[in-house]
């Protein structure tokens, strides 16, 4: 039988695409360094690693907050009923002169004839699983986790026209028979605040149904569930709102020095009439003006609103109970840039090249920000101005500070820096922040307020608008920290591991307010949130450190996303009604954050893939030496140490995977390690895994190492086996070999295929 060559070549290019795949075989190296005290250099922040919370993704609201209701005021712009089901009642929205109040004047009017219910689906999901496609089964799907022998109080305010008849509260998960009797109001046509509560049987998914048994007519508005195993709650500073307890613990278990807060795009909304403003989220929870979230898809019902339940006044406290500073972010009373944007690139280079007038360039701005010296400019500089006396007059001395001391907080609260803009840039920016950086220097010396205002330098990794940007920022406002973002792809972070080496060090200093690596993977949470990702942005960090003397702050974004609910891709801390998963990418900044030392040490170690830090913490006689192997080798690291006098005790902790390994809801395949490293003298010694993100801890002089920090337990949903990652994978480098291989193979066999048909046809040309 004859060989078939174009079958032939086939089978050539398959083997070939697999030996590209297991072509870099695992080797072990053998590298070292010498580490000597007396050679620290500059001083590294004691506020370098922080986080940034942003109500995206349901962090907030229908995450962090313990609220299991959604749309409890009915509220929500484009369907006042999002969320609620109704069974043998009926129901309409209305809002008017019986409305709550003037920030909450809708409300649901239900007509009862005997029995009827309505019911609440609470945070649903949308997709399916790790996907942005949209499942409308789930979003019909109740979906409040409720936990076994926890008590859930239940409230709502009922306007009581001409009911007569009984209310109970209850939640539906399988086999429920718990419900809570609410007591009807007395008094007719007053709002009345009701309550009860229930204990759930059975740690299950379900929603919440308010049954109605009798006749007549009444207005409920409010609605409200929350469980009491919440963090804050019995707590007299938390007064209005409590906090899910494992969302809780995942932040404090960070040990962050700042938060960054509320935004990102929601600290500045989509529109003026919406523009943010921190008065409409202080005070009692009812009072709250809600407004539509800005990641919000109505198209698709994902409608999203803010209840503004995680408000200003709970950052405060949420930082205070974290040990963290409070770095909050406003707006320059302009909208959020990327709605007018890119009309404005184009708006702004015709003006710059005179092809508008003043007049029109002018009122082409005010489409989108308030005008410096307008009314409506003033009061927002005034709004900026008592957020700062919210946050630090002393409770007696104005009405900002007797309302802190009204909603749970007497004291102060350690507010030292201020941001003016997220992601600005251009002539729009610079207008409009110019004079309330005045407004709050001034006020700020008037006042003896301790606080450094950050600045924004666009949302460039590089470029025009940040070039530019920092241009400005260096010739006018070297005081400021500057707020850089970038969210990258393509090894952009592998590739710029020395970008803060070469700023320059006479102007202002850094703060990496979001970025975020992604690396090839497959599908969604994959290439976001896999080792890799993480591995590129530990690489990273360790010219954080290294530039201490610059990079004075930074924080990964996005922090929280909800399992099948997301806005964005990359996320630190995911997590579902019941469960919470921490990534590769947490770990790592796990590992940073709790192991960073005051000063700077250079150090040679060096190896192909390989990243380092070293820093030493002389007060606590500590030393951390960060090692990043991006390699597929095993590195055997030794350090001979100069200058640290009797070295007692050194441990390695560590995170390792293949590239792909994530973590997702029951499957953890990327969790810390700690390890004992080898002392041998003035030398200490650890094997480095394949892929890994190291932090080698050195305890000498009078430090025993006994109070050094341990790695905390994963959350009770992750405790179980870490398993191995063992899904198919194919690397960056092997697909393209097999891309190129291949390519070049089958059009070899093209061709050949082409040539034998066309020398048929020559001899059968011939022939004829």
């Amino acid at each position: 039988m004859k060989k078939n060559p174009f079958r032939a070549l086939c089978a050539l290019s398959i083997l070939i695409g697999v030996l590209a795949v297991f072509a870099a075989c695992s080797t072990t190296k053998t590298v070292s360094a010498t580490v000597d005290k007396n050679a620290a250099t500059v001083e590294v922040s004691e506020d370098l690693y922080g986080l940034f919370l942003e109500d995206i993704s349901f962090a907030g609201d229908g995450g962090l907050v313990s609220e299991l209701v959604n749309n409890k005021s009915f509220e929500y712009e484009y369907d006042k009923t999002a969320y609620w089901r109704f069974s043998d009642l009926d129901a309409s929205v209305m809002s008017g002169s019986n409305g709550m109040n003037e920030n909450n004047q809708s409300y649901l009017r239900l007509s009862v004839n005997g029995e009827g219910s309505v019911l609440n689906l609470g945070y649903v999901e949308f997709f399916d699983d790790m996907t942005d496609n949209y499942n409308s089964e789930k979003m019909n799907t109740p979906d409040m986790g409720f936990s076994k022998g926890v008590t859930y109080d239940f409230s709502m305010y009922i306007y009581n026209m001409d009911f007569t008849g009984t209310i109970t509260a209850s939640p539906t998960y399988e086999g429920a028979t718990v419900s809570a009797e609410i007591p009807l109001p007395t008094q007719k046509e007053v709002w009345t605040k009701a309550e009860g509560s229930f204990t759930a049987e059975q740690s299950l998914d379900g929603g919440l149904r308010i049954n109605f048994s009798g006749k007549g007519n009444l207005l409920i508005d409010f609605v409200s569930l929350t469980p009491r195993s919440a963090h804050g709650y019995g707590n007299d500073e938390w007064k209005y709102v409590t906090l899910r307890s494992d969302l809780y613990e995942a932040l404090e278990d960070l040990n962050p020095s700042f938060i960054r807060f509320p935004g990102g795009c929601l600290a500045e909304g989509d529109d003026l009439d919406d523009l943010f403003s921190w008065k409409n989220t202080v005070g009692p929870l009812e009072e709250r003006r809600h407004s539509n979230n800005i990641w919000r898809y109505d198209p698709n019902g994902r409608y999203y609103g803010n209840t503004f339940s995680l408000g200003y006044h709970e950052y405060f406290q949420l930082c205070e109970d974290l040990g963290a500073l409070p770095l909050p972010i406003l707006n320059v009373g302009m909208i959020c840039q990327f709605q007018f944007d890119p009309d404005y690139r184009d708006a702004e280079a015709d003006y710059r090249a005179g092809k508008m007038t003043e007049q029109e360039w002018n009122d082409y701005l005010d489409s989108f920000a308030y005008a410096p010296g307008s009314p409506e400019y003033e009061a927002y500089t005034q709004d900026v101005l008592d957020l700062l006396d919210y946050a630090l007059a002393p409770a007696g001395t104005n009405e900002w500070a007797d309302l802190r001391a009204e909603n749970g907080h007497t004291e102060p609260f350690d507010l030292r820096y201020l941001g003016l803009g997220n992601e600005n840039w251009g002539d729009v920016y610079w207008r409009n922040f110019k004079p309330l950086y005045n407004a709050v220097k001034e006020y700020c010396a008037q006042k003896g307020y301790d606080v450094q205002i950050i600045s924004s330098a666009s949302y460039q990794f590089s470029g025009e608008y940040i070039d530019e940007s920092w241009q400005i920022i260096n010739e006018k406002y070297t005081d400021t920290l500057v707020d850089e973002h970038y969210y990258t792809g393509n090894n952009t972070l592998f590739k710029n591991n020395d970008r803060y080496d070469n700023y320059e060090r006479t102007g202002a200093t850094v703060f990496v307010g979001e970025y975020a690596a992604t690396c090839w993977g497959i599908g969604k949470f994959l290439d976001s949130n896999n080792m890799y990702s993480a591995i590129e942005e530990a690489s990273y960090m360790t010219g954080f450190e290294r530039n201490g003397d610059l990079v004075k702050m930074a924080s990964y974004a996005p922090t929280f996303a909800k399992y099948n609910a997301h806005c964005w891709d990359r996320n630190m801390i995911w997590f579902t009604s019941q469960e919470i998963v921490l990534t590769p990418n947490y770990f790592n900044q796990l590992l940073f954050s709790n192991n960073t030392g005051t000063r700077y040490i250079p150090a040679d170690l060096s190896f192909d893939d390989g990243y380092s830090s070293v820093t030493v913490d002389e007060e606590s006689e500590t030393l951390y030496i960060k090692v990043v192997n991006a390699s597929n080798d095993t590195i055997n690291a030794s350090f001979n140490l100069e200058n640290f006098g009797k070295i007692n005790a050194s441990s390695v902790q560590y995170i390792a995977g293949v590239k792909a390994a994530y973590n997702e809801p029951g499957a953890t395949t990327v969790a810390p390690v700690q390890q004992d490293c080898l002392i041998d003298g003035s030398s200490v010694s650890a094997s480095l895994l394949p892929y890994s993100i190291n932090v080698i801890r050195v305890y000498y002089g009078g430090n025993d190492g006994s109070a050094a920090y341990t790695l905390p337990g994963l959350p009770d949903n992750m405790t179980g086996e870490v398993t191995e990652f063992t899904k198919f994978y194919i690397t960056p480098e092997a697909a393209i070999a097999l891309g190129v291989t291949g390519g070049v193979i089958l059009i070899a066999a093209a061709a050949a295929v082409i040539a034998a048909v066309v020398k048929k046809r020559i001899r059968k040309n011939r022939s004829e």
